[in-house]
């Protein structure tokens, strides 16, 4: 960033202000511009005429609080960083900025000169990755829109006085040929036209939201519209098991549809036959589509999925877009998607969504949770699967807010399960050790003081225990008391994090543990084992 980082800070007392002032221009690492208001109202207007980096914000101001002042600035500068304190810390308050837009939340007693720093070049760094990625986003609805309109009204209009030539009786026999590759050439542009629109349109698609859908009724859709594939070709389509699932109706039919044509399309030497079926496996759901075509070697087996690779000629129509589609479509569900051998010849694609009640259920036996936390598509690639983590948490809204700070605002992926304290944690790692087999989760972020046992005795008695002392323990606590960071190391604790959990801190707790890394692929990040 060119010149010194601008910070304002709203905040009523003139004590506060005069703190995080000496913070930011004493010793730091970077130089800092700072701005100062006394009001919500000052605070807005300076926003408006200095456009700062990044606000520090009071959450308790006079006549509105920080949260209502934050949503006024959001309305003009969607994407200034903004960091809320608070004279004392609470995990509601917390919940409310994270959810108004906050990247992050202290309270002003806890907080040192490097924290603050740290927190600052997060806090922007974030913003300018969301910022980038809204202008991506825009970009491609721009493109979408003249793919949809512009680049086909010349094409309309080709078509158009082309089939008028076409139908001329005073067209020579030669020409008229001529005039069929023509059309033929049209026809296949239009296809292609269509094809990438979908495409552009499902990658700045953000999430989605699923409802139930009846897989028999999409199946009769696609069946309707492939109809005269499918009676030109004499294919049979089979259904085998179908419910109902999770999901975008529209994008489901779209993924079947992509799936059922491409296994008519290339079947040629006998009659399509293609097979549709639905299974559960361990609460995922495994949706397969299988053929009795040629089959796929397996050195193709991932390239098939980008955009525009295909393994025949162009005298085999196609987009090359297709499976790239169903990729996409996949991935908004939390899915994957991947070719396999078919029973009885051909191929099968499969679609593995994650498992199917609802993105929060509830273990009423144990009271421990499972939160899906987004696609295994990056673990799968990385060579690896999506980490499963133990979150030992009694507060409700501590939870809420690792899902909205960590998992959804800074897009870290992994399953979360949660236990609300020592003994149930305990109770439920013993179960699912006995369903599983090795060691039943990946890691552990666990909470200090909680009723019943506190975090040390959780410690101790993982340690304790042959089958469960391997398991990776952090440290997700609101003390940043050095006797408690002394005796979390001591007890067995691997690593240490500051509520609310962060992509920063989470890395730099990963240094510390060998069997898990943070994967990049595609704009998504996911905690991979």
């Amino acid at each position: 960033m060119a010149g010194p980082t601008t910070i304002l800070i709203i905040d009523d007392s003139e004590d506060d202000r005069e703190a995080f002032r000496r913070m930011l221009t004493r010793g730091t690492s970077v130089p800092y511009r700072v701005l100062e208001a006394a009001t919500g109202e000052e605070g807005i207007a300076l926003c408006r005429d200095q456009l700062p980096d990044c606000i520090l914000l009071d959450y308790s101001l006079p006549g509105r609080n920080g949260v209502a002042v934050l949503e006024e600035i959001r309305k003009f500068n969607p994407f200034v960083a903004a960091i809320m304190l608070t004279g004392q810390g609470n995990e509601m308050v917390a919940v409310d900025v994270m959810k108004a837009g906050a990247q992050d939340y202290f309270a002003k007693d806890a907080i040192s000169q490097h924290e603050l720093e740290r927190a600052i070049s997060h806090a922007i760094t974030q913003q300018d990755l969301a910022s980038k990625l809204e202008q991506q986003r825009q970009s491609l609805e721009i493109f979408t829109r003249a793919m949809a309109h512009d680049l086909k009204e010349p094409l309309r209009t080709i078509k158009s006085f082309g089939k008028i030539i076409r139908g001329s009786a005073d067209l020579l026999p030669e020409n008229g040929e001529l005039m069929d590759y023509v059309l033929k050439a049209a026809d296949n542009m239009e296809s292609l036209i269509n094809s990438i629109s979908r495409y552009t349109r499902l990658e700045s698609q953000g999430r989605i939201q699923p409802k139930d859908v009846s897989l028999i009724e999409v199946l009769k859709q696609v069946r309707t519209n492939l109809s005269q594939q499918i009676e030109s070709r004499d294919a049979i389509v089979i259904e085998h098991d179908l419910g109902t699932m999770a999901g975008d109706a529209l994008l489901i039919a779209q993924l079947l549809q992509n799936l059922i044509s491409n296994a008519i399309h290339y079947c040629r030497d006998v009659p399509p036959r293609v097979t549709v079926s639905m299974e559960r496996v361990d609460g995922a759901l495994r949706l397969t589509v299988a053929d009795n075509g040629p089959g796929i070697a397996p050195e193709y087996r991932e390239v098939i999925f980008k955009p525009f690779r295909r393994l025949v000629g162009r005298e085999v129509e196609g987009s090359g877009l297709g499976l790239a589609i169903c990729r996409r479509i996949a991935e908004l569900h939390g899915a994957t998607i991947h070719c396999e051998d078919a029973p009885d010849g051909g191929t099968a694609f499969v679609t593995a969504f994650p498992a199917q009640a609802e993105p929060e259920r509830m273990d009423h036996a144990t009271g421990a949770g499972t939160i899906i936390g987004a696609q295994e598509t990056s673990a799968a690639r990385a060579g690896g699967r999506m980490a499963d983590v133990l979150l030992v948490e009694d507060s409700p809204a501590d939870v809420h807010l690792t899902r909205i700070k960590l998992m959804e605002m800074e897009k870290v992926h992994f399953h979360l399960h949660v236990s609300t304290n020592g003994k149930e944690a305990l109770s439920w790692l013993e179960s699912r050790l006995a369903e599983r087999g090795g060691l039943p989760v990946d890691l552990v972020l666990l909470d200090i003081n909680m009723p019943l046992m506190d975090g040390f005795q959780v410690l101790d008695n993982l340690g304790a225990d042959p089958r469960l002392r391997a398991i990776p323990v952090c440290i997700l606590s609101t003390s940043s008391d050095e006797n408690d960071l002394r005796r979390a190391h001591e007890h067995g604790a691997r690593g240490y994090m500051i509520k609310p959990a962060s992509r920063q801190q989470l890395t730099e707790a990963l240094e510390k543990i060998g069997n898990l890394r943070l994967v990049e692929d595609h704009g998504v990040t996911t905690l991979v084992a």
